[in-house]
């Protein structure tokens, strides 16, 4: 099994081909790695490679990269090459309308994984191959201890933190919805305190730097765009109270299921791909109306028809007050989200993905 993505990237795509690898080899299959980065960063995932590592030609192979990566991808792998496995393709997709570069790409792969049941009801109209659910094969991961004083925050605050990537549309994200829900709760509890990380460049990116500038000057807010550990990330979730997610979309919600891993109660959007393994019985679920999706992004501007959740500030500030109110309440709730997502992750395996396209095909 060959695994194809931007391997050697600090970006989505790039983990998920990382996560897919890491799974297929703990499961004890033997993969090979073909690492098709646009801007590889060496220094990024040194230390990373997993075992079980095969040089023969892959019968199969997992492109972990959406559609309009592609075709620059199996030029450098070669057209030859491409025609002679069976081709997989991991796409995640975060709204129920795909655009036309999507639906052309269909063509190309034998099967289809995506991450989440909300992707697959968009994905599956779209062609004759299996569309397969594989969640991504998220784990508890090495955290480090510390990270309130790293950023100055004091012991007993009450720590509400969200990590995302500006570069993945910084208005899909929603960041500026969690500083208004902060600021209605913060009033209630001033020893709270709000510490979002986020990925992206100050310089070139004005959205970033507006959603900077509305917090300036405000002691209880702070938010970070020095790179992070894994571990540094872990640890800063893990040391927090709740972890806050009002996303208008997700094809997944990598950082939502990551925080349920690191046992830290969660409060998220109640819409798109999270749905899958957050509920009102082991997380704090914002209902929200849908409204048209408006962006500037390249991927989602000017997709008519297209909608996306707009959670309430409110509804997510009056979750906040009782999780703080009840913290021991939270803490057996969150580890009931913990149970649940991992029985849902053994039961949607990459592995078990696998052995059911080989049904199929023998069928």
């Amino acid at each position: 099994m060959e695994i194809v993505g931007y391997l050697s990237m600090a970006v989505g795509v790039g983990e998920s081909a990382r996560l897919c690898a890491g799974a297929l080899s703990e499961a004890g299959r033997a993969i090979a790695l073909s690492d098709v980065s646009t801007n590889p960063d060496e220094n990024a995932f040194a230390g990373w490679m997993p075992s079980h590592l095969s040089t023969e030609p892959a019968g199969s192979r997992i492109w972990h990269l959406n559609p309009p990566m592609l075709p620059r991808a199996i030029l450098k792998k070669g057209v030859g090459n491409f025609t002679r496995a069976f081709n997989i393709g991991y796409f995640a997709w975060e709204l129920e309308v795909v655009p036309a570069e999507w639906r052309n790409a269909m063509h190309y792969m034998n099967a289809v994984f995506v991450p989440s049941e909300f992707t697959r009801r968009t994905i599956a109209p779209l062609t004759a191959a299996p569309v397969i659910v594989v969640p991504h094969p998220v784990t508890e991961k090495p955290a480090t201890e510390g990270m309130r004083q790293k950023f100055g925050i004091e012991e007993d605050a009450f720590l509400v933190s969200f990590i995302f990537s500006a570069g993945s549309s910084i208005n899909r994200k929603n960041p500026q919805a969690i500083i208004e829900a902060f600021r209605i709760f913060v009033a209630e509890a001033p020893s709270a305190f709000l510490l979002m990380k986020a990925s992206g460049n100050i310089d070139r990116d004005e959205g970033l730097r507006e959603l900077i500038a509305s917090v300036a000057g405000n002691p209880r807010i702070k938010i970070v765009t020095d790179r992070l550990s894994d571990a540094d990330i872990n640890g800063l979730i893990r040391c927090s109270d709740v972890y806050l997610s009002l996303h208008r979309s997700e094809g997944f919600g990598l950082t939502v299921a990551e925080a349920i891993m690191q046992r830290t109660p969660v409060i998220s959007t109640a819409w798109s791909g999270t749905v899958d393994f957050c509920d009102p019985d082991n997380s704090w679920m914002v209902a929200s109306p849908l409204i048209p999706v408006v962006d500037t992004h390249p991927e989602f501007a000017g997709l008519a028809g297209a909608v996306w959740a707009d959670p309430s500030p409110e509804a997510a500030a009056a979750h906040l007050r009782d999780i703080f109110l009840a913290p021991q309440r939270a803490r057996e709730k969150a580890e009931k989200a913990r149970e649940f997502l991992l029985r849902y992750l053994a039961e949607n395996s990459y592995e078990k993905a696998l052995q059911r396209l080989s049904a199929m095909q023998a069928s």
